[in-house]
């Protein structure tokens, strides 16, 4: 038995040690930073050699602090399915990155007749679009959320975010309330999941395959100071290992975000930065299988950082 204790306790000494050689592995990353816009800051980093959970990862995030006060966050769709960059390119964002999770294949859903479970709405609230999650743009109401035959709200629509009055929040939703989302107060709004932090603590993570297995993310977090984190990690090349959903909730907290919230990864993961070569893309989209910038994925939404006066 005292054996048993030992190795017990040895073995929770090595996982402390791992854990701590990896939060100082992001921590003290050597970092390559460019100030994009006063208060907007782009940073990249690449982990060689399998310093980060013992893989190699590549690191890119936009950092907007209180003092980026010529540029607000927006969410942004497309009627149908469009790339990131492009989207982008037409808000005239400076940054932005892909949203969250949508149908990729079929007809354009008709909310007013497909949705299961949905009372009918008013045809002129609403607008064809691919998201399977709540969706409202500037006001306006662009999709609900999609629920299975057991009305159950997924992974993907048990948090929010929002946008109001230029301020992000990141919320947990009501699972027994399928329609909680309408009665939020906020000029955007959009649905995904799981939420990973809410005021610095972590947040119970679904044990399915989607979460352990590692894959690119895209993220948002909030630090205490109020800065917007916009986050994606590259997956599924030798050069960028890609990261579990538990791997993605430590790197948040590392990087000193207190909220946190998953977006659509996978092939979706996109960071864009306006005059970038590459049609902007600055990570490497893993939809072509090859370590580079073309590898893009369209998309039905996005999440934007815009000018205030366009």
């Amino acid at each position: 038995m005292k054996k048993l204790f030992l190795l017990l306790f040895i073995l929770a000494q090595s996982l402390a040690a791992l854990a701590q050689s990896d939060s100082l592995a992001v921590t003290n990353a050597g970092w390559k930073q460019t100030e994009i816009a006063k208060g907007v800051n782009w940073k990249t980093a690449q982990f060689t050699q399998g310093q980060l959970f013992h893989a190699n990862q590549y690191i890119t995030l936009v950092e907007v602090s209180k003092k980026a006060k010529a540029y607000r966050l927006v969410l942004a769709y497309s009627d149908s399915l469009e790339k990131t960059s492009d989207i982008s390119l037409h808000k005239n964002a400076l940054a932005g990155i892909n949203g969250s999770f949508f149908k990729m294949r079929g007809a354009d859903p008709d909310y007013n007749k497909n949705l299961t479970g949905v009372p009918k709405l008013e045809p002129a609230k609403l607008d064809h679009n691919r998201s399977v999650v709540y969706l409202r743009v500037a006001d306006s109401l662009i999709a609900e959320n999609t629920f299975a035959k057991d009305s159950v709200r997924r992974r993907h629509q048990q948090g929010i975010i929002t946008i109001r009055k230029g301020k992000l929040a990141i919320l947990n939703t009501d699972a027994k309330n399928l329609y909680w989302e309408r009665n939020v107060r906020a000029n955007d709004i959009i649905a995904t999941g799981p939420v990973m932090l809410l005021d610095g603590k972590d947040q119970p993570i679904p044990n399915d395959a989607f979460c352990n297995d590692r894959h690119p993310r895209t993220a948002v977090g909030k630090k205490k100071d109020g800065t917007i984190v916009l986050f994606v990690v590259d997956g599924r090349f030798k050069e960028a290992a890609g990261m579990s959903i538990i791997e993605l909730q430590k790197t948040m907290r590392w990087l000193g975000c207190i909220d946190a919230i998953n977006f659509d990864g996978g092939g979706s993961s996109t960071m864009y930065i306006q005059g970038q070569p590459d049609h902007g893309v600055v990570n490497h989209p893993s939809d072509n299988k090859k370590f580079d910038h073309m590898g893009e994925r369209d998309v039905a939404n996005v999440l934007l950082l815009v000018p205030k006066n366009p």
